[in-house]
């Protein structure tokens, strides 16, 4: 096996592991995937209708028709993106805002400003599925008694927590109780999040949903296989409508969003979006400054429930209601269980290794921890001090918003004689178990007002970019299709492998083929849990917040390590950032003597388009807005690198003989209707895939720095880090809970990076459809405003 020059050597009961278990795929290289040898269906209706979903794998991996099967339901969400966003009038959302101006604008510029519209369009449209969802979820699976402390120590210790009961079984869906198709989105967005959606489930008392795989059958049944359109049958229509009250049909339903009043309980109705209403500055027919940013600050000024700056006054008892408050509400009606009930926080059920104390044969020793902890510190008197301001009954004190919540349990933390009546005796510092479960907790509440661990909005937005690049490389229309699977599922055997080979010490980052197949493990979540943890004694998370400077980082490991170990090129992508970071861990010897050099060689001897090629998976890269510009300065310092390793790949390539990498290759999106043309994104490079503001929480951007909102209570992070964000240094990291989720030991593996296809950065508030942190009027940022 040998060693792995400059990324450590292989553990050596790792190394005999392997050795022992002798699987001759790990040593055999992996066909091509334009292999002839493939199943070559007569058309893609019968490759779709030859699928049996019957068969179950003794693996504990997914299937080739699994993954086929996910990929019709890919291209069924990207085509109703597609529908949504190019639906003129959508929201009150009118394209001739743009095309009136089409002769001052200039016919080159039109597609991307109305992609910029179909974003917010499709923004609403997500945002009413996550509450259409929840609702589905409250009738389909009301749920048991929350479950309190004592239970979850009990029963988790004795390993019953995530056993499946008798009298509970998994949903059994078919064409004709299948939900729609945008509850089906949002659905299939949660499940990618596993420890949130394992965590929500034993919170709720519904582990019938945690053993309820995604349903391929049924789903294949609603998919049309020539248009790809959801036709579900009548009976799925008439139940859904018939036990939620809501139309089949999310565009069936012009009623507003419902939301109580925290204060006196009266039911609001607060319209979803009013942007339409907003006047673009400087308008009147024509555009007197730069478009794209106008267009940005009319759609970002709405103040709709999906609308990034919501307000509304309560009819009754005229308490100002905002996103903030909201969110403050959500955390107070949890601390309110906890007080009376004892019913733990959010983000406070799992230990560091994702495993409620135990799971089958493997303990987590960090539960106990990670569990008492942060409900202690609320428990003890700060809780019902909290809810005392929130509810007014301390006139000099108000608790409006997580940044007032961070700063009361920042302060009972630095109150000595409240820790030590908490503890039973003094102390100095705190563990790490300790402070990383404070972040795990807040992570759960920092922009995301829901009833669920995560903002489901955003879930689904950051899957967009997966989704679209599955489209692009198409290969749902490859004769090779089986085939094509079958080569993915044993590379994404071998990501596995890397990740049990180094768990607790590095991150391992997919490239697109090996996410396909991660990504359809999920959606069967307790045969992933117990797949994972047998193999890395760990449940391993799919971090979708994942800050660039991390994410470069780990994929240049993970190239480099799983080239040692195969023999082979992990990134069979010819791009100049794929280039670059091949160069970055090749080294002058194995070009003279290594056969994995000679395998690199051969990715050049075919044609390679950057639109339709298997490099790093591109969806859910985070920039950090950052105002001590610590991250400004890594970011700078990697891209430095990044250019140098660019450069020799340059030379290479001339001494070969062959073209020098583009930098200049453009991917071409069409993803909202209208094909827009976006630079070939990489870390550090291009815009992310979204505009931040046009959302209550923008989907790509964390903030970094001390007292920034959305950061962490001091003293838990080390480093300021931001709760649910990553990119600090200190271990266990603050991704969402997920234990090396910022790079640090335990890391369960990231999902790399945000590609193109979205509009220009992650804009701050107001009218900026700007860079990350940019809350004024700027319409680049990040690269640029693409749309």
């Amino acid at each position: 096996m040998g060693l792995l020059k400059k990324v450590g050597k292989i553990p050596q009961e790792a190394e005999a592991m392997i050795e022992k278990r002798g699987y001759s795929q790990l040593t055999s290289a992996l066909p091509e995937y334009s292999a002839e040898d493939a199943i070559q269906p007569p058309d893609l209706t019968a490759g779709f209708s030859n699928l049996d979903f019957d068969k179950v794998s003794n693996t504990g991996l997914p299937g080739v028709n699994d993954c086929i099967a996910h990929l019709k339901l890919l291209e069924c969400f990207y085509r109703l993106r597609q529908k949504i966003g190019s639906t003129d009038g959508l929201y009150g959302i009118n394209n001739d805002v743009i095309l009136n101006a089409s002769d001052i604008i200039g016919q080159e510029k039109l597609p991307e400003l109305l992609s910029k519209l179909a974003e917010k369009r499709w923004a609403i449209y997500v945002a009413r599925a996550a509450d259409r969802f929840e609702q589905w979820v409250n009738v389909v699976l009301p749920g048991d008694t929350m479950l309190n402390r004592a239970k979850l120590e009990l029963d988790g210790k004795k390993g019953n927590l995530c056993k499946p009961c008798v009298d509970k079984p998994p949903l059994q869906l078919n064409s004709n109780s299948m939900p729609p198709i945008d509850v089906l989105l949002v659905w299939h967005a949660y499940m990618l999040n596993p420890r949130a959606y394992l965590e929500d489930a034993l919170r709720y008392g519904r582990m019938q949903l945690w053993h309820t795989n995604m349903p391929w059958g049924a789903t294949m049944a609603c998919i049309n296989s020539e248009t790809f359109e959801y036709e579900a049958g009548k009976g799925a229509v008439d139940l859904f409508t018939g036990i939620t009250g809501l139309p089949w049909d999310n565009l069936a339903s012009e009623e507003p969003k419902y939301v109580k009043c925290p204060n006196c309980t009266l039911d609001l109705p607060i319209p979803w979006t009013n942007c339409s209403q907003a006047q673009v500055d400087d308008f009147d027919g024509k555009f007197r400054r730069e478009p794209s940013a106008a267009i940005d600050e009319m759609l970002s000024r709405g103040c709709g429930y999906a609308d990034k700056n919501l307000l509304v006054n309560c009819f009754s008892c005229n308490t100002r209601i905002n996103h903030d408050f909201l969110r403050a509400n959500k955390f107070c009606k949890d601390l309110q269980r906890l007080v009376s009930r004892d019913i733990p926080m959010a983000g406070t059920l799992l230990g560091r290794e994702g495993i409620p104390f135990k799971f089958e044969k493997q303990a987590d020793s960090t539960s106990t921890s990670m569990v008492r902890f942060p409900n202690d510190i609320l428990k003890a008197g700060l809780g019902q001090e909290i809810l005392d301001q929130f509810q007014g009954k301390n006139p000099n004190l108000t608790c409006r918003s997580m940044e007032t919540v961070r700063t009361r349990i920042e302060d009972a933390m630095n109150d000595k004689l409240y820790v030590r009546r908490i503890r039973g005796f003094a102390v100095r510092r705190f563990t790490q178990n300790e402070r990383i479960s404070i972040r795990k907790m807040m992570s759960r509440y920092w922009d995301n007002s829901s009833v669920f661990a995560l903002d489901l909005v955003g879930a689904v937005i950051r899957q967009g970019t997966f989704i679209e690049k599955m489209h692009n490389i198409d290969w749902l229309h490859s004769p090779a299709l089986p085939n094509t699977m079958n080569r993915l599922l044993l590379k994404y055997f071998r990501f596995q492998e890397i990740l049990s080979l180094f768990r607790g010490q590095k991150m391992a980052v997919p490239t697109l083929d090996v996410d396909l197949a991660w990504h359809t493990h999920q959606l069967m979540p307790a045969t992933y849990m117990s797949y994972t943890v047998t193999k890395c004694k760990s449940f391993i998370d799919h971090d979708d917040k994942v800050a660039e400077t991390q994410l470069n980082d780990s994929f240049a490991w993970t190239s480099k390590t799983y080239q040692n170990l195969y023999g082979e090129p992990y990134s069979e992508c010819t791009c100049w950032y794929c280039e670059a970071i091949r160069e970055s861990h090749t080294s002058t010897a194995s070009r003279i003597f290594g056969s994995s050099s000679m395998a690199a060689d051969k990715l050049h001897d075919v044609p390679n388009d950057p639109c339709k090629s298997v490099h790093i998976s591109a969806h859910s890269a985070m920039r950090p807005t950052d105002s001590t510009k610590k991250y400004t300065a890594i970011s700078e310092a990697k891209a430095a690198e990044l250019e140098k390793a660019y450069l020799k790949a340059c030379a290479r390539a001339s001494r070969k003989g062959r073209p020098e990498p583009r930098r200049n290759d453009y991917y071409y999106s069409d993803a909202y209707g209208y094909p827009v043309y976006i630079p070939a994104y990489s870390p550090y490079v291009g815009c992310m895939p979204y505009v931040g503001s046009y959302y209550p929480a923008s989907p790509g951007c964390m903030a970094l720095g001390p007292g920034a909102p959305g950061n962490c209570c001091a003293g838990t992070c080390g480093g300021g880090v931001a709760a649910g964000g990553c990119g600090g240094s200190s271990s266990g990291g603050c991704a969402g809970g997920a234990t090396g989720g910022c790079g640090s030991g335990g890391s369960g593996g990231g999902c790399g990076g945000g590609s193109g296809g979205g509009g220009g950065g992650c804009g701050g508030g107001g009218g900026g459809g700007g860079g990350c942190g940019g809350g004024g009027g700027g319409g680049g940022g990040c690269g640029g405003g693409s749309g």
